[in-house]
């Protein structure tokens, strides 16, 4: 998959924005705060039909435009993908709420409306940014966002059944509270646990199986990064008694497993007003040569393993729909040695795309910038720089 335009209106600090990519590597070099990491998040956002760093979809319109009385924007790629070309359109569009302006979204595939959860996928991104951290070191619900957002581009049932198991643990736990205060019976209980139970069953099952594939990917590509190192990841199931054969369990053996569960912590679950096992509640353990990852690295060790994860996901999603997504590093450089710059240049270099930012040129090689299609980023504009140009800022020519 190759993104070949985009387009932004009134997105976070862009007013307009058209641009041509070229096939391989884009550079996109500015200070901080100029709008390099909402570059990449756009593309991101069509992906995944998910704004990242924002509380509220409404944050992602341009912050001028929302004295309006309906403020929007808009998000355009154009690419060639193996199924032809395609083109992913989002607009978001705020009204006036009680707490605050509140958004919807909708989106477009190739001019056709479409269900967000039907348009999820059909570009296909990885991005790795300094939010990812604390993926690491950071709450269980950032490592479960990790796993989900990479299935759901790949994975239709479990996007639905994420979706599903999500509405349903609401009114599981909106019952649960009626039952703790004597408003309704526990039997009640019952369609709202075979509901949890089904999808929880498949959402367990899918996530690990792709996190064994993904463990095998991520410590391969960290052994490049860091050979000194040794990274694995063990995912974490929060139900009592989980198979202990993960890996070898299937979507039923986990929901039967799940059904015992819900049952045997019936009462703590009503006494806590919430559902306390289950999907929701999973985690994924990183390990750095046998040792937590979280008590025990640096944070340069913990953005190589979090970019080797990033890379893993790039990887899995090439295995699972035949075509390489776009790779987009946001200031995947900073807080690295020499050493560790110039493996994860090497590590990136046979990726069909590479939209890839930083702060100064110096952190580039003279071969690497004169090689890719160079952007200064200010003031949420961008403007293309000839080769030349770009390889004349880096300290080494």
């Amino acid at each position: 998959m190759r993104l070949t335009r985009l387009q932004l209106f009134d997105y976070r600090n862009f007013q307009r924005l058209d641009i041509e990519l070229p096939a391989n590597v884009a550079l996109f070099i500015g200070d901080n705060a100029q709008g390099k990491t909402n570059l990449l998040e756009a593309v991101y956002l069509l992906a995944t039909m998910r704004g990242l760093r924002v509380e509220t979809d409404a944050q992602l319109i341009r912050r001028e435009l929302l004295v309006d009385p309906l403020p929007a924007a808009r998000v355009v790629a154009e690419a060639d993908a193996a199924p032809g070309p395609l083109k992913v359109e989002a607009a978001i569009v705020a009204r006036p709420g009680a707490r605050g302006p509140i958004a919807t979204k909708t989106v477009k595939i190739n001019g056709a409306p479409k269900r967000l959860s039907d348009a999820v996928g059909r570009l296909m991104a990885v991005l790795f940014s300094a939010d990812d951290l604390q993926m690491i070191d950071g709450a269980p619900s950032l490592r479960r966002r990790y796993i989900d957002l990479t299935l759901m581009q790949v994975d239709q049932e479990y996007a639905r059944a994420r979706s599903r198991f999500e509405r349903v643990l609401v009114q599981r736990n909106h019952l649960l509270k009626r039952v703790r205060e004597g408003e309704s019976q526990a039997e009640e209980l019952t369609f709202w646990d075979d509901e949890l139970t089904r999808d929880g069953g498949l959402i367990v099952q899918r996530r690990s199986e792709a996190l064994v594939e993904i463990g095998a990917l991520a410590a391969e590509y960290h052994r490049s990064l860091a050979p000194e190192e040794v990274l694995a990841i063990r995912y974490q199931p929060r139900i009592d008694s989980a198979p202990p054969q993960l890996d070898s369990s299937s979507a039923g053996d986990f929901a039967n497993v799940l059904a015992a569960a819900f049952r045997n912590g019936l009462n703590r679950d009503i006494a806590a007003g919430m559902t306390l096992q289950g999907p929701h509640r999973d985690d994924v353990l990183f390990t750095l040569n046998e040792l937590p990852a979280a008590g025990y690295s640096s944070r340069a060790q913990q953005r190589t393993i979090a970019l080797s994860l990033r890379l893993a996901e790039a990887q899995l999603l090439l295995r699972r729909r035949g075509e390489a997504p776009v790779l987009l590093l946001d200031d995947v450089l900073s807080e690295m040695d020499a050493a560790r710059r110039q493996a994860v240049l090497a590590a990136v270099a046979d990726m069909e795309q590479l939209l890839i930012t930083g702060t100064d040129w110096d952190r580039f090689p003279p071969d690497f910038v004169s090689s890719a299609a160079c952007f200064a980023v200010e003031e949420g504009s961008v403007r293309a720089l000839t080769p030349v140009t770009a390889a004349g800022r880096t300290a080494d020519s």
